[in-house]
């Protein structure tokens, strides 16, 4: 097995690498320009194997200039990366990013509402439609891996990223958050873009925090936790999803 062989090659050190996951703020300079220095640093002292996320992401709204790469720009420091991990011998490099409702970070990509809102058409196949644009958009982009779905069940009003979510409703939730998946992991039609993987989120129970903030501890009853927040993900697994996201806190004193 090529995977297995390359693995067995692989130092410690290595190994670890590519187990790290960094924002990419970490390898672009002020002027949010691909910093070379910082990236040779990165992959050659640590390996790292992953980067995610956008520079534009903390951006202060008042601030004037773009709001994002396009997709050509994204490819471009995609590319770049993708060159230097190759010139120090190392496997290529796996970007990720947020792409919940349209390739957010992508400018001049189709935007949709958010996941509230597309809960509340109740339409499978609207959802499968919103999850192809929303890959093909982000893989032209270069970025193979998006962060979405969001599958927690919103049962705490306090809690921040209740819009993020399909709502209360497990069984919605396991029903739109398959079909999402299985828009955004099909064939595009363009034979050469590869296909988007998705990425269920948060596991598990992270949408009901006790005190209502974001990353706080929950504390729910295990019979509720499977009957009712494990639905959606199971649904997920069913659809095919391509890799899942932890959630950020402890579940009744588990971290």
């Amino acid at each position: 097995d090529e995977i297995a062989h390359l693995v067995d090659k692989m130092s410690i050190d290595e190994k670890v690498g590519q187990m790290t996951q960094i924002d990419i703020s970490m390898i672009v300079g002020p002027d949010r320009a691909l910093d070379k220095d910082k990236l040779r640093h990165w992959l050659e002292k640590y390996k790292v194997g992953s980067f995610l996320n956008s520079p534009f992401a903390a951006r202060d709204c008042n601030d004037g200039g773009p709001t994002g790469w396009t997709a050509a720009e994204w490819r471009a420091i995609v590319s770049q990366v993708q060159e230097e991990a190759q010139r120090l011998g190392l496997p290529p490099i796996i970007f990720g990013i947020d792409s919940i409702h349209g390739a957010t970070y992508v400018r001049g990509a189709t935007l949709f509402g958010q996941q509230i809102a597309l809960a509340a058409t109740f339409d499978r196949g609207l959802a499968q439609s919103v999850g192809a644009v929303t890959g093909r958009d982000t893989i032209a982009a270069g970025i193979p891996w998006l962060f979405s779905p969001v599958l927690g069940i919103a049962t705490q009003p306090a809690w921040a990223r209740v819009y993020e979510t399909f709502g209360e409703d497990p069984f919605v939730a396991a029903e739109l958050g398959a079909s999402l998946i299985k828009g955004i992991q099909a064939d595009s039609g363009d034979a050469q873009l590869p296909r988007a993987a998705a990425c269920m989120k948060h596991y598990l129970a992270y949408s009901h925090p006790e005190s209502g903030q974001d990353r706080a501890p929950t504390f729910l009853p295990e019979q509720q936790i499977i009957d009712q927040y494990l639905r959606p993900f199971a649904a997920a697994v069913d659809a095919g999803v391509a890799s899942a996201m932890t959630s950020y806190n402890e579940v009744n004193g588990m971290p």
